[in-house]
């Protein structure tokens, strides 16, 4: 039976337009009409009808930068990445719990240990287990001397053609890299992956039709990132205004993931320092990524493991300068095009997965009504 979704207000479209007093259309998981409440009137077939009276309906949430096993909520949360597998995959199944209750129906996993993402998305589908769809990555590879928690050591650039080729025929969805360091307390940002190992791993993708992401705060190495031709930059903390510019230029995608930044508690363990050095850092941050944002970059909004977070993230981006329809497709429409979905995925148009997400308050006027879930649906099912 089809089931009819109505609400007081709906944000449909590519261009994320509020309309009042209308419905929504599905069956058998796909959004098959939005009406105006008038039209609904007219059916001459049976539905089941769910009224959520005064509420908006937003397309569900997609999380830009997820890991599925890197848990901030947990003391020790980048040492427990050494955990077994075991331990992981728990970890994992309760994370992607936590986030689909919290209106994240899609999350882009930015690698984890031991294919969990990819075992987990797999299990997803199969509704073996309750979370986000996930777009994965797999094994994340970092240089052998540098960062990336998450990811494993690599040295040359033959050791990332086998992972990458690894990664691909396990059936990743895009392959990712770690240049920099999170936080940087030293004048020179730290690159450690050459030039030519990012070319490698951003061939080894483009033979098959996927994309690359890399973890990048600025620097050096993310110049080396635009010039090898890497698809999304993660976080971009230090980006310069020259290089905003070349990023523009190069129409490439940026994914925020601002807590890291911003949030203190976060902020303080990784600029290992003092207090007053983190809170420079901070302040130094908040600037580069203003002006990313006032340089108009194509942008998604993430986590990086900071789970049921999301819509925190979202109002950071917002206090930085974004308006609140572009922070919306960040999370949306822009996201699903970040992950390669938007064909079936991230808005609220016909003949797309009924992924929604309804919220007592109305994001385009207030972005702190992310916050206020009121019910999730996947896939045309009510989870919440």
């Amino acid at each position: 039976m089809s089931v009819l979704y109505k609400a007081s207000k709906i944000v449909v479209g590519e261009n994320l337009e509020l309309i009042e007093n209308a419905s929504i259309l599905v069956k058998d998981g796909k959004i098959i009409k939005i009406l105006s409440n008038s039209e609904v009137d007219d059916f001459g077939f049976e539905y089941e009808l769910v009224d959520f009276g005064q509420k908006t309906i937003i397309p569900g949430m997609i999380d830009c930068h997820n890991h599925l096993a890197l848990d901030t909520r947990l003391d020790n949360h980048l040492v427990r990445m050494n955990d077994s597998e075991c331990e992981q995959t728990i970890r994992a199944i309760k994370t992607m719990k936590d986030d689909l209750l919290s209106g994240v129906t899609t999350a882009r996993c930015l690698g984890d240990r031991y294919y969990i993402d990819v075992t987990c998305k797999k299990a997803q589908l199969e509704g073996r287990i309750m979370g986000p769809k996930l777009i994965v990555s797999g094994i994340g590879m970092r240089a052998s001397h540098g960062h990336g928690y998450v990811g494993l050591p690599h040295c040359g650039k033959e050791e990332f053609r086998k992972t990458a080729r690894e990664n691909i025929a396990k059936g990743v969805d895009f392959l990712k890299v770690f240049m920099t360091k999170v936080i940087n307390a030293t004048p020179y940002i730290y690159h450690f992956l050459t030039l030519d190992e990012l070319k490698v791993v951003v061939e080894e993708a483009k033979s098959v039709g996927i994309t690359t992401a890399c973890h990048c705060s600025g620097g050096q190495g993310l110049d080396d990132c635009i010039t090898a031709g890497i698809d999304c930059l993660e976080h971009v903390y230090y980006i310069s205004d020259e290089q905003i510019k070349r990023v523009k230029e190069a129409d490439m995608w940026v994914v925020y993931t601002p807590s890291y930044a911003l949030n203190n508690e976060l902020l303080f363990k990784f600029s290992p320092k003092d207090r007053e050095g983190s809170l420079q850092e901070k302040e130094i941050i908040k600037g580069c990524l203003e002006n990313s944002i006032k340089g108009k970059l194509k942008f998604g909004i993430g986590t990086d493991g900071i789970h049921q977070g999301l819509a925190q993230e979202a109002i950071y981006i917002s206090e930085l300068g974004a308006n609140n329809r572009d922070v919306l497709a960040g999370i949306t429409t822009n996201a699903a095009k970040i992950c390669g979905i938007s064909s079936y995925r991230g808005a609220i148009s016909e003949g797309l997965d009924a992924d929604l997400v309804v919220l007592e308050g109305n994001p385009l006027e207030d972005i702190s009504a992310l916050k206020q879930v009121f019910s999730v649906i996947q896939s045309g099912e009510i989870i919440r």
